[in-house]
């Protein structure tokens, strides 16, 4: 028989005044899985975190984590989760040590229990050399541990990650992902919102896109990309500098443009006449094409693809 899942959602709607922030909102996150659930700016994950954490009531819906309802289980719901939001809200004054004890104090651990967890934690996020160092002297990436850490002082089964890896560094960012597989492999939750498209897919069991309040799609993200598979793109590298707009105009084939990494990534409506297209604008603009790929739809292309006009999952199907 199959274990309750750690996250059950339906049908959940929040407005605030006018503004129809989450409508009929439906998903379900089975125990141990990473879960994405990505978005714009607006389209409504931070109201959702803080309803599912229970501080914001719904207006219509059902939320339960871990088997119980949020609404009228909230202490029940608040032990059993950890919320790392997008700014630490740890004391600066204190060492890290002391934050880490300080709130196992909160949450009922016996001082000798507390010291344990708190060495244990530092020790796990390789933080043992700092357990001295106040938490406002840090790096941005040492903080962003810490605060992950202290959010699994009494070992909650869903940890909620908001933004975790915004504005570190790349090897900052890379061993924080990984700091993130092991907490998911040791058994723990992980609801994850993140701007960073390679870091859900690169992470994630599932994935769930918001747009505008309502759900755009979930899956996995390779049920998330094939939703798109009539995507066709190609990347293109011209010798010189080329102007986007004068490629559109002179390519009907090409529907949009986009910078990347140096070359131009290219939604076609059919591959074959964007080739000829674009070799034909090329010799009459003066350029030398370099290089021009294929490309496989990846889950940003995906979330593009439906941000920029896909129906929402609900109205989508028949």
């Amino acid at each position: 028989m199959a274990s309750t899942p750690a996250i059950v959602v339906s049908g959940l709607s929040k407005s605030f005044g006018s503004l129809q922030a989450l409508s009929e909102v439906s998903f379900a996150v089975p125990r141990g899985e990473i879960f994405a659930y990505l978005g714009p700016n607006g389209a409504g994950k931070s109201t959702t975190i803080r309803i599912l954490a229970g501080l914001l009531q719904r207006d219509a819906g059902e939320v339960n984590i871990c088997g119980a309802d949020v609404a009228q289980n909230p202490v029940f719901v608040k032990e059993r989760i950890g919320v790392v939001p997008d700014e630490s809200n740890l004391y600066p004054e204190l060492t890290c040590r002391r934050n880490l004890e300080y709130l196992g104090e909160l949450y009922g651990l016996r001082r000798g229990a507390r010291t344990l967890k708190a060495g244990d934690l530092l020790s796990r996020f390789d933080l043992a050399d700092r357990e001295h160092t106040p938490f406002g002297a840090l790096s941005r990436g040492l903080k962003r541990r810490l605060t992950i850490a202290a959010a699994l002082v009494h070992d909650p089964a869903v940890i909620f990650l908001d933004e975790p890896t915004s504005g570190l560094d790349v090897a900052s960012a890379r061993a924080l992902r990984e700091l993130i597989r092991t907490i998911n492999r040791q058994g723990a939750t992980v609801f994850l919102t993140t701007h960073n498209l390679y870091e859900a897919e690169d992470l994630s069991h599932r994935v769930l896109i918001l747009i505008k309040g309502r759900v755009a799609a979930q899956g996995t993200p390779r049920e998330i990309r094939q939703r798109v598979q009539g995507l066709n793109l190609l990347a293109a590298t011209f010798s010189q500098e080329i102007d986007p707009m004068h490629l559109l105009q002179a390519c009907p084939a090409v529907l949009r443009v986009s910078p990347q990494n140096g070359s131009w990534r290219l939604e076609v409506a059919e591959t074959h006449a964007a080739l000829e297209q674009i070799l034909a604008f090329a010799g009459k603009a003066d350029l030398r094409l370099k290089e021009i790929n294929t490309v496989v739809a990846s889950l940003e292309d995906a979330f593009l693809s439906f941000l920029e006009g896909h129906p929402p999952e609900s109205e989508a199907r028949p």
